[in-house]
């Protein structure tokens, strides 16, 4: 969990504020030998609020630098 918390966290430096892990999960419909992890990111603008466009982008950015940071993949 905390190789996935640097990750995210380093996705975007300007925009990411806290992040935290809010529930692992282990068991039916999950993969063996497989968790779910899963996340909150506090997003702190300094000049703006963000837009609906820009929030998704960051999000993007948070997924992505989890997947190549731990191999994990978004549970959908």
């Amino acid at each position: 969990a905390e190789a996935i918390l640097r990750a995210a966290k380093g996705a975007d430096k300007t925009f990411i504020g806290e992040v935290n892990v809010f529930d692992i999960y282990a068991g039916q419909g999950i993969e063996e030998g497989k968790k779910s992890v899963a996340i909150t990111a506090r997003l702190e603008p300094t000049d703006a609020t963000l837009t609906d466009p820009e929030i998704e982008a960051i999000a993007a950015k948070i997924v992505a630098a989890v997947a190549k940071a731990t191999g994990a993949v978004l549970r959908g």
